[in-house]
C-alpha cells in the first residue's frame, strides 16, 4: 500500500508538474513581445534569456546580435560575462571551504592570511569571511583599483591597508567589490589553489558548466561570444566598446563568463537544494547558508512592489508582489546580467546583454518576466525605469553645467606646461604619465590617453564625451620651492587621491 501510495504521489507531482510547463509554455509569447519591446526602447543589440521550471531548463532564447558588425545572432550558448553574478559562485565555494574545514566565515581572517593589512587595527581584529560577503566592512568601493589594471591578485589585496573607512565596522552597507578579491585571496591560502580553479572544480565541474570561463585568455580563446556597444550620443547608434576594466586580478567580484545553458545548470542546483542531473553536486546546506541575512541593502526602497532588500552571501533576498526572491544583478565593461530566482514556485530567471544604456533597467528586467509567467497584473517596470533613466541624463547634463560655471575664465597655468609632464604615482592607483603632444598636455592612465584641457588656475580636466574612456579632473600642487610635485583627482569616482612626481 505504501508504494502505491508514493507512486500515485509521484505521479500526481509529475502531471502537475507537467502541466504547470504547458501553462508557462503558453505565456512565452508574452514574453517574446516584452522582451521586443524591450529591446527597442533600450536600444538592445544581442540578449539572452534562459528560464528553468524545477530541474528543467523550459525556454533558453537568443534575441538580436552578439555582434552587431558581423550580423552574428546570440544564442543560447552565446557566451557573455556575467560580472558581480560571479559573486555568489565566490560566497558558495567560500562556504563549501568551511563545510571542509578549510576555514570558518566567522572568525577573523587575519587568522587565515596574517599579511593581511586593514586601515584601522579594529578591522584588522575583527573583519570576518562573512563581513568580506556581505559588504559590512564600512570600506568604500575603491573600484579604480581594479579596473584596468595589469596588478596580480596577491598585489590588488596588498592595497587594502590603503582605502580608509566611510563607516564604523558592520554600520552599514557599501557594496564593494575589492572585499570580494580579497574573499578569493583568503580562499587560495587555505585551500592551496587559485579561485579559477577552485570554482572550477566545486561548481563547474560537478554541474556540467563545461562553456564557462573564469579568465580573460579563455574569454579571449572563445568563438561564439559577444561584444558589448554603448551610444554615443541621442542618435541611438551604436559603437562597440573597446575598453575593457575588467582584469583576472578582479576575478571573485566578477569574471566569470557563461551562457544560458551552462546557467541553467546553476539555477537547477539552486531550486533543487544542490541536486543536479540526480547528484548531490553543492551541499544543500552550502546553499542555504548563502540564504542568511547579514545586511540590510536598500533600507528606502523606492517601488511599493517590493520590499527592502536583504543581502545575504553573494545575493539578496526581498518580496516581489507577495513572492519571495533571490537575486542579483551584474554590470561590467558594457554587459549586464540578472539572475533572479522565486523559490515558492520553483523558477529561475537569467538574463544578459550587451547595451550600456540599457544597464539602468537590469536591477528589474527579470519583474516583467514573472508578472507575465505567473499571470500577475503588469506593472509597467521598462517605462518606470527608462523615466528614471532619462531623468538621470538631465540631472547628469545640469550637474556638468553647475561645474562649468564654477569656471573662472581669463586665467592661465602658474607654470608653463612642460613643467606640467612627468610620472606621478599614487600608492592606490598607480602611475599617471603627463606629456606634452602637439603643445598640450596629455594624460596617459592605464589603457586611457586622453588631451588635458585648461579648466582654470592649475587645474585640467578630460573630455572624452561620446567615447567609452573615463573622465578625469586634476588640480595640480606646487611644493614650497614653487614647483609641481603632484595633482590630486578622483579616480573612477574614489575618493579623492594624491598622485606625487616620481
Amino acid at each position: 500500500m505504501r508504494k502505491l501510495i508514493s507512486a500515485l504521489f509521484l505521479f500526481i507531482c509529475v502531471f502537475q508538474g507537467e502541466a504547470q510547463t504547458k501553462n508557462f509554455q503558453a505565456k512565452f509569447q508574452l514574453i517574446d513581445r516584452y522582451i521586443d519591446s524591450v529591446m527597442k526602447q533600450w536600444n538592445i543589440p544581442g540578449l539572452a534569456l534562459g528560464i528553468v521550471y524545477k530541474d528543467q531548463l523550459i525556454y533558453a532564447k537568443g534575441y538580436g546580435y552578439r555582434d552587431i558588425e558581423n550580423k552574428l545572432p546570440v544564442e543560447a550558448n552565446t557566451l557573455f560575462p556575467i560580472a558581480s553574478n560571479s559573486k555568489l559562485f565566490t560566497a558558495t565555494a567560500a562556504v563549501m571551504l568551511a563545510e571542509e574545514g578549510k576555514l570558518s566565515l566567522d572568525i577573523p581572517v587575519k587568522k587565515y592570511m596574517p599579511s593581511l593589512q586593514f586601515n584601522n587595527e579594529e578591522l584588522n581584529a575583527k573583519v570576518t569571511l562573512r563581513d568580506l560577503l556581505s559588504h559590512r566592512t564600512g570600506l568604500p568601493r575603491y573600484d579604480g583599483i581594479w579596473l584596468g589594471v595589469t596588478a596580480t591578485r596577491k598585489e590588488m589585496v596588498e592595497k587594502i591597508s590603503l582605502m580608509k573607512p566611510q563607516l564604523g565596522f558592520r554600520e552599514g552597507y557599501i557594496y564593494n567589490n575589492m572585499m570580494f578579491v580579497t574573499a578569493g585571496a583568503v580562499m587560495e591560502v587555505v585551500d592551496g589553489n587559485k579561485w579559477e580553479t577552485i570554482i572550477k572544480n566545486k561548481i563547474f565541474d560537478p554541474l556540467q558548466m563545461n562553456q564557462s570561463r573564469c579568465t580573460q585568455v579563455e574569454w579571449i580563446q572563445s568563438q561564439n561570444k559577444s561584444v558589448s556597444y554603448f551610444q554615443p550620443d541621442s542618435t541611438k547608434r551604436l559603437i562597440r566598446r573597446t575598453q575593457t576594466g575588467q582584469t583576472d586580478a578582479l576575478g571573485p567580484a566578477g569574471t566569470i563568463k557563461s551562457t544560458v545553458n551552462d546557467m541553467s545548470h546553476w539555477m537547477i542546483a539552486q531550486l533543487n537544494n544542490g541536486m543536479y542531473n540526480g547528484k548531490q553536486a553543492i551541499s544543500n546546506a552550502a546553499i542555504q547558508q548563502t540564504l542568511v541575512p547579514n545586511n540590510i541593502a536598500d533600507k528606502e526602497m523606492k517601488w511599493d512592489e517590493l520590499s527592502n532588500g536583504l543581502y545575504c552571501l553573494g545575493r539578496t533576498i526581498q518580496t516581489y508582489k507577495g513572492y519571495k526572491l533571490w537575486s542579483h544583478t551584474g554590470s561590467i565593461d558594457g554587459f549586464f546580467s540578472n539572475l533572479t530566482f522565486i523559490p515558492g514556485e520553483q523558477i529561475g530567471i537569467f538574463m544578459v546583454h550587451n547595451s550600456v544604456p540599457a544597464g539602468s533597467f537590469r536591477s528589474g528586467m527579470a519583474l516583467p518576466i514573472i508578472d507575465r509567467l505567473l499571470g500577475l497584473s503588469l506593472t509597467p517596470w521598462s517605462e518606470r525605469y527608462y523615466s528614471d533613466y532619462l531623468q538621470s541624463e538631465i540631472m547628469a547634463k545640469q550637474q556638468k553645467d553647475s561645474l562649468l560655471r564654477t569656471r573662472v575664465f581669463n586665467t592661465n597655468p602658474s607654470h608653463a606646461l612642460a613643467d606640467y609632464t612627468g610620472v606621478f604615482n599614487s600608492p592606490l592607483y598607480g602611475e599617471v604619465t603627463i606629456s606634452l603632444v602637439n603643445d598640450k598636455l596629455s594624460m596617459n592612465f592605464r589603457a586611457n590617453q586622453s588631451v588635458l584641457y585648461h579648466f582654470h588656475y592649475d587645474q585640467f580636466y578630460t573630455n572624452n564625451e561620446g567615447t567609452d574612456l573615463a573622465d578625469f579632473r586634476i588640480q595640480f600642487v606646487t611644493n614650497t620651492l614653487g614647483k609641481i610635485d603632484r595633482f590630486t583627482m578622483r579616480p573612477f569616482g574614489d575618493p579623492v587621491a594624491e598622485f606625487v612626481r616620481r
